[in-house]
């Protein structure tokens, strides 16, 4: 049971209080040798992520209290996401409220998987504890503010025995509320998938209350985080690198979809007035971020009005996390299969093949016809990802260059899945003047002609996208491949000039994003 998920009545529409602290830069000091990478010794990729799949899990696991190895005996509280062992050099020994509810989301598909199993069973006592850390967190006043208003809902992380982090910080954050509010959301439905009767009956009350102090702040999480969202997605804040205040794309789209999803679990207690507001703010936003979609650049951006080029993983990890559950029946605005998205990865992915020289020429070409009339543009190949092209945070210092990230790498592979498994499902391929470069890039070395249009399931270049897709994506999750150790460990990052492993050691988010690929291939391959 989840007596802590209680989601009140909606509270009057109101305008809270906030101010934005002083801009930091922060100061990622320390030093770590590389270690030495092997290369796995699976015989093929499909035995390789098998195994990957299992220690990714465990490693995951081993950074989350209760029953964490890295975690248990050094005063975490339970129900934290540690995002890192990692406790000098750099110092990742925190809880971010954005990480841990992505890694939690993950949890909650581990948990519907099969309730019933004892793995079912740790992530259910997990996720139960991480309600009732969140509730105490919401409520503990900090330097973005505090409970009352809600500006507190805003601090970007805390220490692990959940107290605050009182120290410099780029803050607020605004896209940790947003994603919290839909790991909830999405924990509650699929609890209330193996507990059929438990909307209907008294036991609701446990998750919903029709009654509240008017007068007081929202006692229940969802609500809590839903009215943050609602009421101060208009504000600028830091993005979800921690770098940049502004107006972000990945707060933004998140931000959108948590009121969506909230809308509709309010609806659904006959929360009316909550619904209204929620479902009227997302519209907001969702006009909004047509302004991301930059028509000389070619790609959205993920922060307006910044000096840098826009091209972001942000923009993938975006398009990824707000995805709608399967039961809203809602459109994605930007899914990973959206033109924008697509015409974004292939300009990100272009940019990171030609800067980090780990990407020179990642691929024999087994697959592909060298001699291919390819005109002038270069073939759409897995390479690993970095952050953004301007990136300088090399996992120590910011003083030199950033490196790819095992994160959106492994996010570059799940867009590519998901893609293919929705072009998969339907009856039509539309390919506009947006998508045509993705697509000629991602057939370039093919003899099929690519051009605008309607493709339908008799037509061979639509099968041909929808294998090169995976293909495609396989590569990424090829990468990662490379770059892991002998134990299948990931850190952050993997040096973009030697290829070995640096930045944080173990970090949570990487075997999630890694997880979450495996999950849409899986899914791609069912079809």
């Amino acid at each position: 049971m989840l007596p802590s998920i209680v989601f009140l009545a909606a509270l009057t529409p109101s305008t809270y209080a906030f101010s934005i602290p002083t801009l930091r830069h922060l100061d990622f000091l320390g030093a770590a040798s590389a270690q030495k990478q092997q290369q796995p010794l699976q015989d093929t990729l499909d035995a390789w992520i098998q195994q990957e799949e299992r220690i990714a899990l465990d490693k995951l696991l081993d950074n989350i209290s209760p029953g964490g190895r890295n975690v248990e005996g050094h005063g975490v509280a339970p129900g934290t996401v540690v995002a890192s062992p990692s406790q000098d050099g750099p110092d990742y020994w925190y809880q971010w409220v954005r990480d841990a509810a992505i890694t939690m989301n993950t949890l909650v598909d581990v948990y519907a998987d099969d309730t019933s199993s004892s793995l079912g069973r740790r992530a259910s006592n997990i996720l139960d504890a991480y309600v009732d850390l969140q509730q105490a967190i919401q409520r503990t006043s900090n330097p973005s503010g505090n409970f009352g208003d809600l500006s507190g809902l805003g601090e970007p992380k805390f220490e692990v025995d959940g107290t605050p982090f009182t120290s410099s910080w780029g803050r607020p954050q605004r896209d940790g509320p947003a994603l919290r509010a839909l790991t909830l959301i999405h924990y509650l439905r699929e609890y209330n998938a193996s507990h059929p009767t438990l909307w209907t009956s008294s036991l609701a009350d446990d998750f919903f209350s029709p009654f509240y102090e008017a007068s007081m702040p929202p006692t229940s999480a969802i609500k809590a985080d839903l009215e943050y969202v609602s009421h101060y997605w208009n504000q600028t804040g830091f993005d979800l690198w921690e770098e940049v205040e502004g107006l972000h794309f990945f707060t933004l789209l998140v931000s959108a979809r948590s009121l969506r999803e909230g809308s509709q679990l309010a609806r659904a207690f006959g929360d009316l007035g909550a619904a209204d507001w929620y479902t009227l703010q997302a519209g907001y936003i969702e006009n909004l971020l047509s302004k991301f979609w930059n028509k000389q650049k070619g790609h959205l951006v993920e922060t307006l009005w910044s000096k840098r080029s826009g091209l972001d993983c942000g923009l993938l990890l975006g398009s990824l996390h707000a995805l709608p559950s399967q039961d809203s029946g809602d459109d994605a605005v930007y899914a990973p299969w959206s033109d924008e998205i697509l015409a974004s990865l292939l300009a990100l992915t272009q940019d990171q093949r030609d800067r980090f020289p780990i990407n020179s020429s990642p691929w024999s070409s087994s697959d592909a016809d060298a001699d291919a009339d390819i005109e002038d543009e270069e073939p759409f190949e897995g390479v690993g990802l970095g952050r953004y092209p301007e990136d300088r945070y090399n996992g120590y210092t910011t003083t030199t260059h950033g490196n790819p990230w095992f994160l959106c790498t492994s996010s570059a592979a799940e867009v590519l899945f998901r893609t293919s498994s929705h072009i998969s499902t339907s009856s039509t391929l539309t390919i506009s003047s947006t998508s045509l470069p993705f697509y000629k890039a991602l057939l370039a070395s093919s003899s099929l002609e690519v051009n605008e249009g309607v493709y339908r399931r008799s037509d061979a270049l639509f099968h041909s996208i929808v294998e090169r897709l995976g293909v495609v994506g396989d590569q990424f999750l090829s990468v990662i491949r490379s770059h892991v150790d002998a134990e299948g460990s990931m850190s952050e990052q993997f040096d973009k000039e030697t290829g070995f492993m640096t930045g944080a050691r173990d970090l949570t988010w990487s075997y999630g994003a890694f997880l979450q690929a495996v999950r849409a291939r899986k899914n791609m391959m069912s079809l």
